[in-house]
């Protein structure tokens, strides 16, 4: 089945030993609209960084223990 998606087999197994978080990262890792918002704040100045960022990771559901 993995072949037939044109994934080899070192790919597929990669992914199936993915925790949840790990999915998740490669999912927005992959995710043209989610590297355009993160480029995009990359280049804003430092001020202004942390609320954006604040309010990018809940429009995507992120959280970050403290």
């Amino acid at each position: 089945m993995a072949a037939a998606a044109g994934i080899d087999g070192t790919q597929a197994t990669a992914r199936q030993l993915l925790d949840l978080p790990g999915f998740a990262q490669e999912f927005l890792r992959r995710n043209p609209r989610y590297r355009a918002e993160h480029r995009a704040l990359a280049i804003l100045p430092a001020g202004h960084a942390p609320p954006a960022r604040e309010v990018m990771a809940r429009r995507w559901g992120l959280s970050f223990p403290l």
